[in-house]
């Protein structure tokens, strides 16, 4: 992995916001990089069609998470952006980094690729393309992400129904529905969005779930309510999680459910949303209109969907009825590298402990160090949008590309193969034992160990500048720089801390100080106008 790297070829497949910043942070190492997509655009599911056997946002998504965690770490959204952004400014987003960073060049659209294969002789990758002769690179990232694939789902009886049952990909537009009685299967983000959406359009709209979750609002005392979430915080679950991992879960618990209280007052046990797993687990629900409409009785909160019974009926977990017209499975999707030759797949592996979870669902586990390295090819073959932990996609899939690009430059060594097989057997005990608890996805990752080995990968600095006092970089950073210091440690989470300190590894941004530091003086003066308002 040391040798010279100019003129190494790249492809990267997939050209959704994961894609775009591997495409970035290659060229920006000088490696010579291709980017493909199928679709005749780039954005992935932040680009709305109405072509249902393709996912995209609907037209009315508000984003989840606050802009300057959602961000890439060295392009901040506009300023006039608000807080929680339309998918519509996402998408526009999306565009402006592309033409900044002058990526389109690079672009394949209308590009089917049919298999990827390596070519034993030389080390190269062959990438066969539908209507076109073949194309050879040095080195492939697959970048298609977590949303790859729709997980598959039968209901018992479905042949009856005479109405639709579909999967969530497939639901466009809340109009489609009019006058109709809707079931949403599921609990999580995207069933209360199409809930909230079919509210005042279908004629009943049902969230049937079997299992509670956290609903928090948008925003908590004028800023976003995830701002709870600092470096020190993460350091400090970090610890709970190795010494007492379920004390972090009633902690966690705790917190999200002051939170939902304080804003929406005392929830009704009727809509089964106590019992909800772990946020460490299973992302929260950030949602304003859900409490309000489930109160209202404009969503109406049942039991899991048990099976259909008849052309409109439905019968519920709990034994009792309900009459549909439509039932909306929220399933979810998962990671797919069927385009990968069998021998270097990494979802080819069994795992009875895994596959015999729960929480599982039939998914395979993908066996990748650090869920981004294969483990076959680790020096030519990497995977962006396997790692997921509760912040902003675009952030990890940033710093996941940086790790990429810095050990094929050959500035960062991975392990010998045999720890490598190691932590990845470690990693599936990890996610085993999530499984075991609740529904989570395969990539899961712990958050605070994920970011410090790629602090050192991708040359970060940011665990040696800021973290627990163990260095004389830490103590003379915060002699120099009290006040910059505390805004990393606990104020605004945002991804420019990620390019703030210069190093001989990846690139820094010459903004990231005066935008850390305009995030967090913009923080603290909307709690100071909240304050002063009440």
């Amino acid at each position: 992995m040391d040798k010279a790297h100019k003129g190494t070829t790249v492809a990267v497949v997939g050209l959704g916001g994961m894609g775009i910043a591997a495409v970035k942070n290659l060229i920006e190492e000088n490696f010579e990089v291709t980017g493909f997509d199928k679709s005749a655009y780039y954005g992935g599911l932040w680009h709305f069609t109405e072509d249902k056997a393709t996912l995209s946002i609907l037209e009315s998504t508000q984003a989840n998470i606050p802009i300057e965690r959602m961000c890439y770490t060295d392009f901040p959204f506009p300023r006039d952006t608000p807080t929680h952004c339309s998918a519509k400014e996402v998408e526009k987003y999306i565009e402006s980094y592309v033409e900044h960073f002058q990526l389109a060049p690079h672009f394949r659209l209308n590009t089917r690729i049919t298999h990827i294969s390596e070519i034993e002789e030389t080390g190269q990758w062959k990438i066969d393309i539908e209507g076109a002769p073949s194309q050879y690179f040095d080195k492939v990232v697959m970048a298609t992400g977590p949303h790859a694939k729709a997980t598959a789902f039968q209901l018992e009886g479905q042949n009856l129904f005479a109405g639709e049952v579909m999967h969530s990909q497939q639901f466009k537009r809340a109009s489609d529905y009019a006058g109709k009685r809707v079931v949403v299967a599921g609990i999580g983000n995207t069933s209360a969005d199409i809930a909230i959406d079919l509210v005042g359009v279908a004629s009943k709209v049902y969230l049937s779930h079997t299992r509670g979750a956290h609903v928090l609002p948008r925003e908590l005392k004028g800023v976003p309510a995830t701002s709870v979430l600092t470096h020190r915080l993460i350091r400090l679950q970090g610890t709970i999680d190795w010494l007492f991992p379920r004390l972090r879960d009633v902690i966690s618990g705790r917190v999200l459910r002051n939170i939902t209280a304080s804003v929406f007052g005392a929830l009704d046990p009727a809509w089964g949303l106590d019992d909800a797993p772990p946020a460490t687990v299973t992302n929260p629900i950030i949602n304003d209109a859900l409490i309000p409409n489930l109160r209202a009785g404009r969503v109406t909160s049942t039991a899991g969907v048990s099976r259909i019974t008849g052309p409109t009926t439905v019968e519920l977990a709990d034994g009792s009825t309900i009459q549909a017209d439509v039932v909306v499975c929220c399933v979810g999707y998962e990671n797919n590298y069927d385009l990968l030759d069998d021998r270097v797949n990494p979802m080819r592996h069994a795992d009875a402990a895994w596959d015999t979870a729960s929480g599982a669902r039939g998914r395979p586990l993908p066996r990748l160090y650090q869920n981004v390295f294969s483990l076959d090819r680790p020096d030519s073959l990497a995977f962006v949008g396997c790692v997921w932990f509760a912040t902003g996609a675009f952030t990890v899939a940033d710093l996941t590309s940086m790790c990429v690009a810095q050990v094929w430059r050959g500035r960062s060594r991975l392990p010998p193969q045999r720890a490598m097989e190691r932590w990845m057997d470690g990693q599936a005990a990890y996610v085993t034992g999530l499984a075991r608890r609740a529904t989570i996805v395969p990539a899961t990752v712990n958050m605070r160990a994920w970011l410090v080995w790629a602090d050192e990968t991708a040359g970060l600095g940011v665990e040696r500048h800021v973290g627990p006092w163990c260095g004389w970089a830490s103590w003379a950073f915060w002699w120099r720089e009290r006040r910059l210091y505390r805004m990393i440690e606990t104020g605004v989470f945002t991804s420019a801390v990620w390019r703030l300190f210069p190093g001989n590894k990846r690139k820094a941004w010459s903004g990231a100080r005066a935008e850390v530091q305009r995030l967090n003086e913009k923080h603290e003066a909307n709690l100071a106008r909240y304050k002063d308002s009440n």
